[in-house]
């Protein structure tokens, strides 16, 4: 009687069946879930050196913009004070 309430050899080791079954499954996804956060990971690293490669050519095409703004301003001035000079 007591193999049928799960309180007797039968119960037992159709328990410990359960278990093993689970903790199988939870090493699967937990190895699932390693391999996914390497590969996130990877995904990230190389987000992150794309960025700051950005990051970087967007800082040195500011300042050559900047070089740029000056040496048209400095271009413009010039051609002005000879238009003065030259008079027209």
């Amino acid at each position: 009687m007591s193999d049928y309430h799960g309180n007797g050899k039968l119960g037992f080791e159709r328990n410990i069946t359960i278990l093993t079954m689970q903790v199988d499954r939870l090493e699967i996804e937990l190895k699932d879930a390693r391999e996914c956060n390497k590969v996130k990971d990877k995904y990230w690293d190389q987000t992150r050196i794309d960025r700051n490669t950005y990051l970087i050519e967007k800082q040195i095409l500011e300042r050559k913009v900047e070089e740029l703004e000056t040496e048209l301003y400095f271009c413009n001035r010039n051609k002005r004070v000879g238009e003065i000079v030259d008079g027209y």
